[in-house]
């Protein structure tokens, strides 16, 4: 019930944002933001809006009762190539491997819970509508040192959208308890 209620609001959020969810598997919810209208590619910007969106959903859920604890979460975002496909000829399932999935599962778990951790691609993909703050270089599973941020807000969106968040197009996965997110708009 706890988290079919998580999902329902994480549900809600897809079709706010225009993504698509990809599947769950335990407590791991994965969405992509393509296919994508051609003209509109700001993937990586809808998902950095959807991720702010997330943690304030899970805060609504832990505001509800007591009766199932309180919940916190961890985010990652990451940038890089993906295939994505169905594979097997029983029980077809959508799914999406590449180094922005691994990389996108590893800001996640190297991220600080309650938090949104990021890559410094995302940074400068997303444009100037987020506020991002230095974490510092971590040492990241299977690619070394690398600068990450925490996405800490979003700006009002007013009017048009930037012509970097035109251009970008995202996909991310993300854990129940732990979300992975990652854009391929340049590849």
């Amino acid at each position: 019930v706890m988290l079919n209620d998580i999902f329902s609001r994480f549900d809600d959020l897809i079709d706010i944002y225009e993504l698509n969810k990809v599947k769950t598997i335990g407590d791991c919810y994965m969405v992509t933001s393509i296919p994508c209208n051609e003209l509109e590619h700001d993937g990586c910007s809808r998902v950095c809006r959807f991720a702010l969106d997330m943690m304030k959903a899970v805060q609504a859920f832990n505001n509800t009762g007591p009766r199932h604890g309180h919940i916190t979460f961890r985010v990652g975002i990451a940038t890089g190539q993906v295939v994505a496909g169905v594979v097997g000829t029983k029980r077809f399932l959508f799914d999406m491997w590449g180094d922005a999935v691994n990389v996108a599962a590893r800001m996640e778990q190297s991220g600080l819970a309650g938090q949104i951790q990021v890559t410094k691609e995302v940074v400068d993909h997303a444009g100037p509508n987020f506020t991002f703050e230095l974490r510092g270089t971590l040492t990241i599973k299977g690619k070394g040192p690398m600068e990450v941020f925490l996405l800490k807000s979003a700006n009002e969106r007013r009017g048009r959208r930037s012509e970097t968040e035109r251009r970008q197009s995202a996909i991310f996965a993300l854990p129940a308890r732990s979300f992975s997110m990652f854009d391929n708009s340049e590849y």
